[in-house]
């Protein structure tokens, strides 16, 4: 049960731009861990503290310029080699279609190393399998050609994440970066947690009972910041305990209720709302 919630309003005089950079700087990633009892052990006495930033989306009028997104112009296959997939596809079924193509690179291989006519060997598989196939059916179906064979594009559009490498790249669909750092052999070093995979949930909870238990004992900094909607990297507040979010934690990691409690007992969270612009942080001291 929660016993007390503080909250912090964002604005122009409780933000700033302005902090040590250090804390981010010169690191880099360590192993995995698999059980929050490897963090405990592993962590103690080696300066560990944690950062997060919560992400804003990005503000919609910054979608397409320049100095807020990287476009990438990426190549596709033609609409014809499109409709020959698919009609592979659709013919056997996912599965036994996959099983097919596989047992074809392994017969085209040997022929495509010993005459290296082509740059993939896939070229063997379209000329000799599908085209006999398909080919005539979709010249008929499809009256321009020209489009058909035509080599076709798309733009990547991949938001920057303005943190010092190799901290600038964040899968998007996490609304927070957690970043746990401690020193090892007189270097950073660094894992990170979050909502976006499940492999990233999973650190995210390894990490966060660890340092849970290991907060009983010595203290864990925690550092606040906002990722705005402009692409702009915010102080908020350095806290002297650990204070990490709430969401998330336990998420696929699985332990005792009993003891998710014990371990939470006396810690501080923090909530905030991930559907708006974030105005509002409150720190909830269970």
């Amino acid at each position: 049960m929660s016993r007390k919630i503080d909250k912090i309003l964002l604005n122009e005089s409780t933000v700033t731009e302005n902090f040590d950079a250090s804390i981010f700087k010169n690191c880099t990633y360590a192993p995995s861990f698999y059980t929050h009892q490897e963090v405990t052990a592993q962590l103690k006495n080696k300066n560990p503290y944690t950062i997060t930033v919560l992400n804003e989306s990005l503000k919609y009028a910054y979608r397409n310029r320049k100095k807020y997104v990287k476009k990438t112009k990426i190549s596709m296959i033609s609409k014809y080699r499109e409709l020959m997939y698919n009609m592979f596809a659709h013919e056997y079924g996912n599965q036994e279609s996959e099983k097919i193509y596989s047992e074809w690179l392994d017969i085209y291989r040997p022929l495509h190393a010993k005459e290296k006519k082509y740059e993939m060997v896939d070229e063997y598989i379209i000329t000799r399998e599908f085209e006999p196939r398909y080919k005539q059916i979709i010249l008929k179906k499809f009256k321009n050609h020209e489009q058909l064979f035509k080599i076709r594009f798309r733009i990547d559009k991949d938001r920057y994440y303005n943190l010092p490498e190799p901290l600038n790249y964040i899968d998007w669909r996490t609304p927070y970066d957690n970043i746990f750092m401690w020193e090892e052999n007189g270097q950073k070093v660094i894992r990170r947690g979050g909502s976006g995979s499940s492999g990233s949930r999973e650190t995210n909870s390894i990490f966060i009972f660890g340092l849970l238990e290991l907060s009983k004992t010595q203290p864990i900094p925690s550092y606040l910041f906002l990722y705005s909607k402009e692409n702009t990297l915010l102080f908020v507040k350095k806290f002297t305990n650990l204070c990490v979010p709430q969401c998330d934690i336990g998420a696929n990691y699985h332990i005792e209720h009993s003891e998710e409690e014990r371990l939470k007992q006396d810690g501080d969270f923090l909530r905030w709302n991930t559907l708006r612009d974030i105005k509002e942080i409150e720190i909830v001291h269970v």
